[in-house]
């Protein structure tokens, strides 16, 4: 392969965005809706706990079910994800750094004291950024 293809293949379309921000959609509509068990999540620095609804496999199912039915009525490519897999890379690296950055800016920024959302900045920057709270 020529490294100016490979090269190329890695800048996001508007395609490629355009597919992650639908999967994403349908996480946050799906998720909420499908019925699974409710489980508890590990105790907070504050003592509070979320809670968390474990429909993983179903929401798959019904996702390759849906990519079925839109691909057996031609509105989508069976294989728009293969083909664009180089550009949903680079367009999943690009939304993963920008929604860690807004983290971040939004732990440094935080006053509140009596939750999770207490600061806790060590100094180095990595640490910080990074792998989050100690």
């Amino acid at each position: 392969m020529d490294l100016g293809v490979l090269l190329h293949a890695l800048i996001p379309s508007s395609t490629s965005v355009a597919i992650l921000a639908a999967f994403f959609t349908y996480l946050a509509i799906v998720g909420p809706i499908l019925p699974g068990k409710v489980v508890p999540g590990v105790i907070l620095q504050d003592g509070s706990r979320l809670h968390y609804r474990c429909n993983g496999l179903l929401s798959l199912l019904l996702l390759v079910a849906l990519l079925g039915m839109a691909a057996k009525m031609d509105y989508i490519s069976p294989t728009v994800i293969s083909d664009r897999g180089l550009e949903l890379l680079s367009a999943t690296f690009v939304l993963s750094c920008i929604v860690t950055l807004a983290l971040y800016a939004a732990g440094c920024k935080s006053r509140n004291q009596g939750s999770s959302l207490k600061p806790h900045l060590t100094g180095n920057l990595i640490h910080d950024w990074y792998l989050g709270n100690p």
